[in-house]
């Protein structure tokens, strides 16, 4: 009898460990609760299991990351808005930055089937131009920050790990600690 007790608890645990692998080459669909899981196997299951787990690690960095970028972006269109009104972009920004938003909004008319960024002209500039325009016109800002460098130090560190972001690269968890801190920092400071 015992012999037939080993051999079940043998063959179970087999089979368990062949269901994991199963389900981590995406042969096997993992137990889901939604549609939207659901269809989230079904996309990556042909997948390497590299590029899904550090799929799944990098959503972390590109949230914090998407609201750090527009907390500033929206906290610039209300300091010039309130400043200048709605027309504030022609009087603020300088003229490569009028040529990067024209261009960009010209290539998206050309190329209508593909979405567009956001409505307001803001949107189309790189994220570097942000902190250039808080500290070209450090009049509007200088009550919100302890000083420019503080500004730039947090946009310029979080760009570089920005661009590892955008350009689809696994972000070390340094890294995405490091922008969660500035993303604290800039709620702390500004709201």
């Amino acid at each position: 009898m015992k012999g037939l007790v080993d051999n079940f608890v043998f063959r179970g645990i087999m089979a368990g460990h062949a269901i994991r692998d199963l389900q981590s080459s995406g042969l096997l669909r993992i137990r889901t609760s939604t549609p939207e899981e659901n269809r989230d196997h079904d996309l990556f299951a042909s997948v390497a299991e590299k590029i899904r787990a550090s799929s799944k690690a990098m959503q972390a960095n590109y949230r914090v990351l998407y609201a750090f970028e527009n907390s500033i972006r929206e906290l610039l269109i209300s300091v010039f808005t309130e400043a200048d009104g709605a027309d504030w972009f022609d009087k603020r920004t300088n003229v490569d930055m009028k040529k990067k938003f024209e261009s960009r909004r010209k290539s998206e008319e050309t190329n209508m089937w593909h979405c567009g960024r956001h409505c307001h002209p803001l949107y189309y500039l790189d994220f570097a131009d942000l902190a250039l325009l808080i500290t070209n016109h450090w009049e509007l800002f200088k009550a919100l920050f302890p000083d420019q460098g503080w500004v730039n130090s947090r946009i310029k560190e979080t760009e570089r790990t920005r661009n590892v972001i955008a350009h689809t690269n696994e972000l070390p968890s340094t890294e995405g600690a490091r922008m969660e801190m500035h993303l604290r920092d800039w709620i702390s400071q500004v709201g």
